[in-house]
């Protein structure tokens, strides 16, 4: 629980320190994010040349919207642990991987232009010798994107 807590911390630091200082945010924005996420806490918004960033918590998930400036989503990221993983993609991961434990999810949900959007979920496993991320589509296909040994 600590390692995934410090992983999420860094993770989220690491895009604050490259993130600006926020300066105007259009209240058009500010009304539709509060209109999508009314149950948001703990909400910090972030400038970026071309867009805006804010994290928040949303019934206890950590979560990131990246917005364009002309006020359009274009990605949707969620940090979670195995049981708000969808039941498919979790059956699967546990039937390919019986002996590795699920510690965390990262879903990315990127919107394109013409409002199709693709989610992804990267699953990062342990065991006593190894860390490694699973990609996960919605159908649970997988493909392993990375493998690490545990330092004993």
């Amino acid at each position: 629980m600590k390692k995934l807590f410090i992983f999420f911390s860094v993770l989220l630091l690491s895009l604050s320190l490259i993130a600006r200082d926020p300066g105007e945010i259009d209240a058009k924005l500010i009304k539709s994010f509060n209109t999508s996420f009314p149950k948001a806490e703990r909400v910090h918004w972030y400038e970026l040349p071309k867009a805006w960033v804010v994290n928040f918590v949303a019934d206890g998930v950590r979560s990131r919207v990246v917005y364009l400036k002309d006020g359009k989503a274009t990605e949707f990221t969620r940090y979670y642990y195995e049981q708000n993983l969808p039941f498919v993609v979790r059956s699967k991961v546990k039937e390919t991987y019986p002996n590795k434990k699920i510690f965390g999810v990262v879903e990315v949900s990127t919107i394109t232009e013409t409002s199709i959007s693709r989610v992804e979920y990267f699953v990062k496993l342990e065991d006593d010798k190894t860390w490694m991320t699973v990609k996960s589509d919605n159908e649970g296909n997988l493909r392993i994107t990375e493998k690490y040994r545990k330092v004993q």
